[in-house]
């Protein structure tokens, strides 16, 4: 019968191993920060953090270039500006980086500023089009268009006149030069752009743009394409030159980095940690290879059903998985102490008796990270999905695995004989006081009296930075190149349409009003999207603003000295029946779609994306500008954080009952059930206390630590209230949970040491509860009194 046992056993484990070798080459892996998002379908909100952190606009690296020069000399009384020593040779270094990027395979597109190369090909493109197509309707006012042709007899005399030339006898009023000035006026006025570079305006710093093909969360992708950067860097501009970069793959390519650091930390000083605590309580290296099968097994089936499930795991899963090693190794843990402690009885009739402690610890762990599901967050109902499957195959491997393997002769070692004398030393002065019914009264008010000063004094925070470190270094560099480049655009006016022509009007209505909302002060500037992306509707009208006002410009270009049949290419195309209107799908394949996809994004839903800047009153603008919605990201993600917080408290009562209600049918005693709940609960209120000591704000990341903690702490409740018939078999059992709690804090104790402020969270807390579970236990062994 045993031999049947250990062959089925075999075939299981090679069938899991087999399997995760065939799987292995088609493991995905994510740093998506995403999956960290609310996916609540129904919530705008939700709907627009994921589109601007999967957009065009994500996708764009910001790289800024500088020799290190000294600052330039200080401006003169009446001189002109006097340019940094070698900007020359900072302007060929960033032409010579756009020409680089441009031959890179994941380069969808790369510019600086605007080269007499791109003016030339923008000016033919939108020479393509009536030249009223981007003259607004209130240009034709005598005074505006006096005002524009006056403009055109200076540009005439002036360096671009071989230009102007060119593009006037068809478009007098410079309707062509509108769409090129919006997109100049978008950078702001800390920046100039020379000779297809830009630059800030001492000329210190050169800028670069680059969008990747490849998503900013494909980080194999986005750490390929940074190595060919800095090698480029290396060989073209050595030091005291100085790349330095800003975008959001700044951000996944330090979290990964982060993860793979914690994963390797906390997996081999955890592993080496657990062993040495087997070696030394159970002195058998058979012992530790067995207690070592539950472990991997459980990881090996989450790891092949997250695959299965989602089609790539997060790397926070893993660590997170990682971290469950400790967990995973309770059961194990329980039950080698009654094994080892009592080696005369069988291995098998050791497990029958501990079994169903095991099972309905797993359980009330399974029902605490039923609770993680019911987040709303994608990436944590992954983590759930993998740690159930973890805790199931974990037990069913420690039931049914591990017994079939253990020595049928067996010496325990004098270090687990010596603890276990300690323990019961300790129990037996432990319990030796009688508990009267007020003191037990006491110590209940005192219980109550601490959750409703702990819970009143926390304080609550639903700013979750889950996956970056603030004071990182990418973190640093960020926000320094973003400081160059000017005002930060913290909003947008975010439009959406059914259609693309619907969409161009949506933006034409959304200006009028962000107009109307800078006049009021509610704005300090934002990107007229209009200038660029008339509807035709908008089109069909200026063009009819144009006919009806010729009399008026013939007259004003004879005031000017101009002789109105110089402009017979303008006269023919006000006369021409059907003209030709501009559509959002024509700028999409032109030389400008390089520098809109950050605003337009090829969506599946057209949507426009408004850049704001100097946002004063949020309230008020939203009043204001009805036809798009007002998003500062920040503030979103706070409010989408802040419902998953409430939903997941609510989950937790709800898990809390179930737990309160499994165990009250397990024991059919509600006094029992409350025993075995009461560590876990008391710890969940020392631990909260401890937090608000030290002066930290829970997040939502706390309280589902929390929830982890009750699941944890009530496998030591029930593993106590299963075992109180004697003090020599409590004190077995102390010594699992002690060998537990220590097993579970080497990992947990390692994440709280983790550079992922998310992470970090977790492993504390988690330690924390842990520990004060241990502790709650002595606290109820004294308050059942003396034993036989």
């Amino acid at each position: 019968m045993r031999r049947r046992g250990r062959a089925a056993t075999i075939v299981v484990l090679l069938g899991v191993a087999i399997g995760f070798a065939v799987a292995t080459p088609y493991f995905q892996f994510t740093t998506k920060i995403t999956e960290f998002l609310p996916d609540d379908s129904e919530d705008r909100g939700a709907q627009i953090a994921a589109l601007l952190a999967e957009s065009e606009l994500s996708r764009v690296m910001m790289i800024d270039l500088t020799l290190g020069e000294p600052a330039p000399a200080p401006k003169v009384e009446g001189a002109g500006f006097t340019p940094a020593p070698g900007v020359d040779r900072l302007r060929t270094l960033a032409l010579s980086l756009v020409d680089f990027l441009r031959a890179q395979p994941d380069v969808a597109s790369a510019r600086s500023g605007f080269t007499e190369a791109d003016v030339t090909a923008m000016l033919e493109f939108l020479g393509r089009w009536t030249a009223t197509t981007f003259v607004p309707r209130d240009a034709y006012t005598d005074a505006e268009l006096r005002a524009r042709l006056t403009k055109l007899k200076e540009d005439l005399g002036g360096p671009m006149g071989m230009l102007i030339r060119q593009t006037a006898p068809r478009d007098p009023l410079g309707g062509t030069w509108e769409p090129l000035e919006a997109l100049r006026g978008a950078q702001g006025t800390t920046l100039v752009d020379e000779d297809g570079v830009v630059f800030t305006a001492d000329r210190l710093h050169a800028f670069v743009f680059v969008e990747t093909r490849s998503s900013t969360f494909q980080s194999d992708a986005q750490i390929e394409f940074r190595r060919v950067l800095d090698a480029w860097m290396a060989r073209s501009a050595p030091p005291p030159a100085r790349m330095q970069t800003a975008g959001t793959a700044q951000y996944a390519i330090a979290s990964e980095a982060q993860i793979k650091g914690d994963v390797n930390r906390i997996g081999i000083i955890s592993t080496v940690g657990i062993l040495i605590v087997f070696l030394v309580l159970f002195g058998s290296l058979r012992l530790i290879a067995l207690g070592i099968i539950p472990m991997v097994f459980g990881s090996a089936v989450a790891v092949l059903v997250c695959q299965a499930l989602f089609g790539e795991i997060h790397g926070i899963t893993i660590a997170f998985g990682t971290s469950l090693l400790g967990v995973g190794l309770d059961y194990v843990e329980h039950y080698y102490a009654h094994f080892v402690l009592t080696p005369e009885v069988p291995a098998a009739a050791t497990m029958k008796r501990v079994a169903p402690s095991i099972a309905l610890g797993a359980l009330t762990t399974i029902i605490g990270f039923v609770g993680i599901a019911a987040s709303g967050l994608g990436g944590l109902r992954q983590m759930a999905v993998f740690s159930v499957v973890a805790i199931i195959a974990s037990m069913t491997a420690t039931i049914w695995i591990v017994p079939q393997w253990m020595p049928t002769k067996y010496q325990p070692p004098r270090t687990l004989a010596l603890m276990n004398r300690i323990v019961l030393a300790f129990l037996v002065k432990l319990t030796s006081r009688i508990w009267s019914r007020t003191a037990r009264l006491v110590v209940i008010a005192l219980a109550v009296l601490a959750t409703v000063a702990g819970v009143g004094a926390a304080q609550f925070s639903d700013n979750v930075n889950m996956l970056v470190n603030e004071q990182g270094p990418h973190v640093v560099e960020d926000r320094a190149v973003r400081a160059r480049l000017g005002p930060d655009t913290s909003s947008f006016a975010v439009v959406t349409a059914p259609t693309d022509e619907a969409l161009l009007a949506a933006i034409g209505t959304t200006t009028a009003e962000l107009e109307r909302a800078r006049a009021a002060g509610h704005v300090t500037s934002f990107v007229a999207l209009d200038r660029i992306l008339p509807s035709r509707e908008e089109q069909t009208a200026r063009l009819a603003a144009a006919r009806a006002a010729e009399p008026r410009i013939r007259s004003v270009m004879t005031e000017l000295e101009f002789v109105p049949d110089q402009f017979a290419d303008f006269w023919a195309a006000l006369a021409e029946p059907a003209p030709a209107f501009l559509s959002l799908a024509d700028l999409r394949t032109s030389p400008l779609a390089p520098l809109l996809t950050a605003w337009v994004p090829a969506q599946s839903t057209p949507i426009a994306l408004i850049p704001l800047v100097g946002v004063t009153d949020v309230g008020a603008l939203r009043a204001v500008v009805p036809s798009a919605t007002i998003v500062v990201p920040q503030e979103t993600i706070v409010e989408l954080f802040r419902g998953v917080r409430i939903r997941t408290v609510v989950s937790s009562l709800i898990g809390f009952a179930a737990i309160f209600l499994l165990l009250g049918v397990r024991y059919r005693s509600g006094k029992k059930a409350l025993v075995a709940l009461a560590p876990a609960l008391l710890a969940c209120v020392a631990t909260v206390g401890t937090l608000v000591a030290i002066g930290t704000p829970l997040t939502i990341l706390h309280v589902m630590s929390l929830l982890l903690v009750v699941s944890l702490g009530v496998d030591f409740g029930i593993f106590f209230v299963d075992t109180t018939e004697s003090l020599e078999e409590s004190a077995r059992t102390m010594i699992s949970i002690l060998t537990a709690a220590v097993t579970t804090i080497l990992s947990f104790g390692l994440l709280g040491l983790s550079a992922s402020p998310g992470l970090a969270a977790i492993g504390v807390t988690v330690t924390l509860g842990v520990s004060f579970s241990l502790v709650f236990c002595f606290v109820m062994a004294s308050l059942a009194g003396p034993r036989s």
